[in-house]
C-alpha cells in the first residue's frame, strides 16, 4: 500500500486505501449504506439554521457537499435561491432528479470545494452533517475555508454541522454488521493520528468490496482559529440540532459565524 504524504506512514488496515477516498465513496454504496439516515435531524437543523439566520433579510445560499440535496431542499423552502454543490456526479444525479417533483427548487453545480466557481455573492454558506475535514492535509482544510470567506457577502453567515471530537472519543464502536437491501455490510472504525477512520464492506451475492472514510478530528479551538483566521469570526458553537450548548459530552459541534 502506497499512501501520500509524510503524516501518513504506518497507519493499520489500510488495505486499498486511497487519500483521495472522498471521489469514489459517494455513490450508489454510499447511499445505501447511509439510507438509514434520520431526516429529522436535518429537518432540526434547516430549523435552527432559519432562526440563527433570518430568511427576510438572506436571498442567497450555498450548500457546499450537498450530495443528494438532503438539506438543499428543506433550506429551498425558507431561502430565496439555494446552490447545492458538491463533487459527485452520481449524488448530484440523484439531487436533480428529486427536484423535478419537488416544490422547492435549488440549482446543483459540481465543483471541488477547495476551488469555488463563484464569485463573493453568497449571504449564507452551509457547510452540514460532516462535510469537512477530508484531505490528508490542513493546508486544503485551511484552503476551503479561506473559499468559504472569498464567496461570502461582507457581514455573511456562515454555518458548520460537524462531528465533536471528544463525543467520538467516548462513543467509537469499533465494529458492527447489518443487511441492508439484501446486502451484508460490516463497519470497522478506529481513530489515528488525529483522524477518525471507518473502513466499510459491502458483501453480495458472496462478492465484497471495500470502501473507506478518514476525517480529521478538529477541536473546537482547531476551527474557531482556521475560520477566523480565513476572515470568518464564529459567534455561536452548539452541541446538537436542538440548540442545546457545546460541551464535551454533546454528539455535534455546531458553528454559527460571520465574515468580518
Amino acid at each position: 500500500m502506497k499512501v501520500s504524504g509524510k503524516h501518513w506512514s504506518g497507519i493499520r488496515n489500510m488495505d486499498g486505501y486511497k487519500a483521495s477516498w472522498y471521489k469514489e465513496w459517494f455513490g450508489e454504496d454510499y447511499l445505501t449504506v447511509y439510507k438509514h439516515r434520520d431526516n429529522n435531524d436535518a429537518r432540526r437543523l434547516t430549523a435552527l439554521i432559519v432562526h440563527y439566520c433570518s430568511p427576510k433579510e438572506l436571498n442567497t445560499v450555498l450548500d457546499l457537499a450537498c450530495g443528494n440535496g438532503r438539506h438543499s431542499f428543506l433550506l429551498a423552502k425558507h431561502f430565496k435561491h439555494v446552490i447545492g454543490l458538491d463533487l459527485s456526479r452520481h449524488l448530484l444525479d440523484r439531487a436533480r432528479r428529486a427536484r423535478k417533483n419537488g416544490d422547492a427548487c435549488p440549482c446543483f453545480v459540481r465543483a471541488d470545494m477547495r476551488l469555488l466557481p463563484f464569485k463573493g455573492h453568497f449571504d449564507l454558506v452551509a457547510s452540514l452533517f460532516t462535510s469537512f475535514g477530508y484531505f490528508n492535509d490542513d493546508g486544503q482544510h485551511r484552503r476551503v475555508a479561506e473559499e468559504i470567506s472569498r464567496v461570502l457577502k461582507q457581514g455573511g453567515y456562515f454555518v458548520m454541522d460537524y462531528f465533536n471530537a471528544d463525543y467520538v472519543k467516548q462513543h467509537l464502536v469499533p465494529e458492527g454488521e447489518r443487511i441492508m437491501e439484501g446486502m451484508l455490510i460490516r463497519e470497522k472504525r478506529w481513530i489515528e493520528k488525529g483522524r477518525v477512520f471507518k473502513k466499510i464492506t459491502i458483501e453480495k451475492n458472496g462478492r465484497p468490496k471495500s470502501f473507506y472514510e478518514a476525517v480529521r478530528m478538529f477541536s473546537r479551538e482547531e476551527m474557531v482559529t482556521m475560520f477566523s483566521r480565513a476572515g470568518i469570526e464564529i459567534r455561536h458553537i452548539f452541541g446538537d440540532y436542538d440548540g442545546s450548548p457545546f460541551t464535551s459530552r454533546a454528539p455535534r459541534m455546531i458553528l454559527f459565524g460571520n465574515k468580518k
